[in-house]
């Protein structure tokens, strides 16, 4: 009987996985929120579906690749005085 009860407690004292991602973004310095805040959004949007143009935009970059049209990213940072 005492183990039921023990079982029954911890059962209605367990948070959900919302409650635990809502403590644990309480815990976070301001400074990190907005990281969380876009790490979120991508989840989001994870989830639609991407229209024409954006699936588009991706084989030409795809395509791109394949064919060695690219640069470092030292070379990207350079160009754009990063």
């Amino acid at each position: 009987m005492i183990r039921v009860l023990g079982a029954m407690m911890k059962k209605e004292h367990a948070m959900t996985v919302r409650e635990n991602v809502h403590q644990l973004v309480d815990k976070l310095p301001e400074d990190r929120l907005e990281d969380v805040l876009d790490y979120l959004a991508d989840l989001k949007e994870s989830d639609e579906a991407i229209n024409a143009a954006t699936a588009a935009a991706i084989e030409e970059g795809l395509e791109d690749i394949r064919h060695g049209r690219t640069i470092s990213l030292e070379e990207y940072r350079r160009t754009r005085g990063l």
